[in-house]
């Protein structure tokens, strides 16, 4: 990496976790750099993984921002909301406003997320067809949840039970349809995911699986979800939560290399010397995170480098933890073999499931439904790579698995 010693102007395009780590971490290293974070929301930078914790009633709206207008005065950050940026002129080094201008840089960072996607239904242009991306998303969907209203949530993944179980915390009628096989189906396994099912049905919200789209209904405003099955299913509001797609219209323009998302190395550097990225609109060998924990790391990481600290990215296990249905769920990792000698532990007992998969004596993935008490220990095994062969004997069940973490 080059000397950044004289470098002192920082643009950060993103107002997530992603750019305000990046910008806490040139901050750190260099208190007098002049940096810019340009957000086009009109808050100021919040936890957006606590949207559905807002949706629920658990989190107030003024605790979800990261820090208040004072702390970004004293840090010497100046924050552009509401602020579009249409172009980045990589040979200049500058970046275009929408109508205001231009703004130069010596270091940029790509913080700008993802959007959701939304399947190419009939009807999905309808007023109430809804996703949760934002804050203002967020207030849209309480407006509507608190009537009591009819919900219908296509997704059945992380987001899409947490947005159920939020909603439904409103007083709204909730039913949930997933695509695939079972609930899930990123971190649990079938066996597992039966389990979660019925836990979240005796929470009164219906679950159906498999279940495919086939339109949405309404002059308007939408009114039904018609399966492909010839189920109609009435609606006040569908909200939509079936992944997200990087942002790449920007490192479009500055020339970066792309594949799903703006490659980077592990010190979260582009294609171009002067540009890094973090966050959801990044792939780093072969992998787009889209995930909180990720993205703040590779803020850190992408804000160190940029102000001349030498440090790595080395990757991230993925683990979940439902934060809204009350239902006590962690996974994290590979849950199901998938090479030869792949050894899989698991227990399932009065509606708690533990599982715990080995390759080569060393845990790669686990999940823990109904009793998730040693999930730290098991996200330092797996991220420490610890070896459990003195363990994996034929006999070997879950509580010698747990006694040996």
């Amino acid at each position: 990496m080059t000397n950044t010693e004289a470098i002192k102007r920082y643009i950060i395009i993103g107002g997530g976790v992603a750019g305000v780590s990046a910008a806490e971490a040139i901050h750190s290293s260099q208190p007098d750099a002049d940096i810019t974070i340009i957000s086009e929301e009109p808050n100021l930078p919040y936890f957006r993984m606590s949207l559905t914790r807002y949706l629920a009633g658990e989190v107030e709206r003024e605790k979800l921002t990261l820090h208040d207008q004072e702390w970004y005065q004293q840090n010497h950050i100046a924050v552009l909301l509401n602020t579009h940026v249409g172009a980045v002129d990589a040979d200049a080094k500058s970046v275009t406003l929408a109508g205001a201008g231009k703004l130069s840089y010596d270091k940029l960072i790509l913080a700008s997320g993802a959007h959701p996607n939304v399947p190419p239904f009939p009807g999905r242009e309808l007023k109430g067809v809804q996703t949760l991306r934002t804050l203002a998303d967020a207030d849209l969907i309480l407006a509507v949840a608190r009537t009591r209203a009819k919900v219908i949530c296509i997704g059945g993944g992380l987001l899409g039970l947490e947005v159920a179980g939020a909603v439904a915390r409103q007083g709204a009628d909730v039913t949930v349809l997933e695509g695939l096989d079972w609930l899930l189906p990123r971190q649990l396994d079938a066996q597992a995911s039966a389990i979660l099912k019925k836990k979240i049905e005796d929470m009164g919200i219906k679950v159906i699986v498999p279940a495919s789209t086939k339109a949405l209904h309404g002059s308007d405003t939408v009114r039904s979800v018609e399966l492909g099955d010839g189920q109609v299913l009435p609606a006040d509001l569908v909200l939509i939560s079936t992944g997200v797609s990087a942002n790449l219209e920007l490192a479009k323009s500055a020339g970066l290399a792309i594949n799903r998302g703006v490659l980077v190395n592990e010190h979260m550097e582009t294609s171009n010397p002067d540009i890094l990225a973090a966050g959801d609109l990044t792939e780093f060998q072969g992998r787009c995170y889209g995930l909180w924990i990720p993205a703040k790391k590779q803020g850190t990481v992408a804000g160190q480098n940029a102000a001349g600290k030498v440090t790595s990215f080395l990757g991230d296990p993925p683990s979940t933890k439902l934060k809204v249905l009350g239902v006590d769920l962690f996974s994290i990792g590979q849950f199901s073999p998938s090479e030869e000698g792949d050894r899989l532990i698991s227990e399932s007992k009065d509606g708690v499931y533990k599982s715990f998969l080995f390759r080569d004596g060393r845990m790669i993935g686990s999940i823990l439904l109904g009793d998730s008490s040693v999930a730290n220990k098991v996200k330092a095994a797996v991220e420490g790579k610890q070896d459990f062969s003195s363990i994996l004997g034929e006999s070997v069940n879950v509580a010698g698995v747990i006694s040996a973490l």
